[in-house]
């Protein structure tokens, strides 16, 4: 028996012995896997900024509409409280009136002497005493909001009847410029509006 166990022995090692498991990724496979991620990565970081650009397009057209809409309601509140009256509200200048503008001026975010936004004083600041009308009045651009610009052009349809048409000009992506139009129409009845 001992011949038959040294023999067992012997073919035992003989055997070649059951290597350990090395694995594990190669340096190719990791520089692949590696590559795999980053454009992963790249492509997440493309569509956030994608994703950004659209929001503040979309946030930019927004405010614009928004713009464009006060300024049509600030027509028919000028109508209605009497500020100026039908006739007044015109391109053209009147006796207590200077009229609108019909071409681009910038958006102001003081109204100016007359108290009217859209007007070609929007950009006159009080100066040190905060009256106007005194010596130290002066034209100040940083009241005007950067990149807007609009144009209120006023048809007569007919005695009773006008036409508004505003236009606002906004610096957009990339040098571009978007336009935003509105049009509306005034009548010269003030209280067709309001309940008795």
């Amino acid at each position: 028996m001992q011949v038959n166990s040294w023999n067992d022995r012997s073919r035992k090692d003989e055997l070649p012995l059951p290597r350990k498991s090395e694995a594990g990724f190669t340096l190719l496979e990791m520089v692949v896997a590696m590559v795999i991620m980053m454009v992963g990565l790249l492509a997440l970081a493309a569509t956030i900024g994608f994703a950004l650009t659209v929001t503040n397009k979309g946030r930019n057209v927004t405010n614009s509409k928004l713009l464009v809409v006060s300024i049509l309601e600030q027509m028919e509140t000028l109508r209605n409280t009497r500020q100026l009256s039908f006739e007044e509200i015109s391109n053209s200048a009147s006796p207590n009136f200077a009229g609108f503008p019909n071409t681009f001026q910038p958006v102001s975010v003081n109204p100016g002497p007359d108290g009217i936004y859209g007007t070609g004083d929007d950009l006159i600041d009080a100066g040190a005493d905060g009256i106007y009308g005194t010596a130290d009045d002066f034209s100040n651009p940083s009241l005007a909001r950067p990149g807007l610009s609009r144009q209120i052009l006023i048809t007569p349809l007919s005695g009773s009847l006008k036409k508004i048409q505003v236009t606002l000009r906004a610096s957009g992506v990339r040098g571009a410029t978007d336009e935003s139009k509105g049009v509306s129409y005034l009548n010269n009845d003030a209280n067709s509006n309001f309940l008795p």
